[in-house]
């Protein structure tokens, strides 16, 4: 439930610091979500692997279940640090269409004095 929690308030936390520094928000939150629930389908797997397919049914096994649990809190948090010094480090780009100039002209050529070869 608490990882629940902090993914929502992450999430937030990411929207409002890209909305700030000018930029779009969603590949930030995206990219946090999809690793997130990649290491948490990971972190399931590697438990019903080591456990078996049985062992949330007894309190033996939940209790084998919350020791992932700090390892995946401290997931949520150095993944969202990440995502954080990504956002601080990202430039906003100003490109505003409405505001057209034009290619400066390159400067032109001096001819060169050629009276020597007469």
């Amino acid at each position: 439930m608490i990882d629940i929690v902090l993914v929502i308030l992450f999430c937030y936390q990411l929207h409002r610091m890209a909305r700030e520094r000018g930029i779009s928000p969603w590949p930030y939150v995206l990219n946090y979500l999809a690793a997130f629930f990649l290491m948490m389908f990971s972190f399931a797997f590697i438990f019903l692997n080591f456990f078996g397919m049985d062992a949330l049914k007894d309190e033996q096994g939940i209790k084998s279940a919350m020791m992932f649990e700090p390892f995946a809190i401290m997931f949520e948090v150095f993944l969202f640090i990440y995502f954080r010094k990504r956002i601080q480090k990202a430039v906003a780009s100003n490109n505003d269409n409405n505001d057209f100039n034009p290619p400066s002209e390159p400067p032109k050529k001096e001819k060169k004095d050629l009276s020597y070869f007469r």
